[in-house]
């Protein structure tokens, strides 16, 4: 099982993945691009870390909105066939994904890759106001190269093309939380996730 903690920098992804992976003793993973390469050439996470780094240097130099996300999404139907009966939550998902490079050229690929099992099994969407999100931001890192672009997300419709595909997620919108209060409506969200998981644990993907 895999559910994504997905949302703009600075509405508090990476601290409840972590807290719910520790709860629940799932597996955290922050970028699945680099355990991809790391599996399949056999090298250290320094190394591979170091070829994704390249790539993803590459991809946006030269490729288009396409080309990344298929770069993206095709790392997740690899995490879903690697993951098998592993237990993970992941930072950042396909609606992450789509928040960064969703855009008319691009839904065809991402209806694609949805198909394959890029959403993975499920999602908790993190919403916060961009004046918050960059006080959080700020107060963890003052150098963080993320302060020059405190809006570089594009306003998409991802809450829409998210519930036309009948996605499964769930928004919070973190602004006005603490970090105990998002955990306390996230950990509901995620026994549903587990109980629904359960009772359909012999779907195909």
């Amino acid at each position: 099982m895999i559910i994504c903690i997905d949302g703009y920098d600075g509405t508090g992804k990476t601290t409840l993945a972590k807290k719910l992976a520790n709860k629940y003793n799932f597996t955290y993973l922050e970028r699945p691009a680099v355990k991809m390469v790391q599996e399949k050439k056999n090298c250290s996470y320094e190394e591979a870390k170091s070829m994704v780094q390249k790539i993803e240097k590459q991809l946006f130099a030269t490729g288009t909105k396409a080309e990344i996300a298929s770069f993206y999404l095709s790392v997740f139907v690899w995490l879903r066939k690697y993951s098998k009966e592993k237990n993970i939550v992941l930072d950042r998902g396909l609606l992450t994904t789509y928040a960064v490079v969703g855009f008319p050229e691009t839904e065809a690929v991402f209806d694609d890759f949805i198909k394959k099992g890029a959403f993975l099994d499920g999602s908790i969407y993190l919403t916060a106001d961009d004046e918050v999100r960059v006080k959080r931001i700020f107060a963890k890192n003052p150098n963080d190269p993320d302060l020059n672009f405190p809006k570089k997300w594009h306003e998409n419709n991802l809450e829409e093309y998210a519930t036309e595909r009948h996605l499964n997620y769930s928004k919070i919108d973190t602004t006005y939380l603490t970090p105990d209060q998002v955990f306390e409506q996230a950990d509901k969200i995620f026994q549903k996730f587990l109980k629904n998981h359960n009772l359909d644990k012999g779907r195909n993907y």
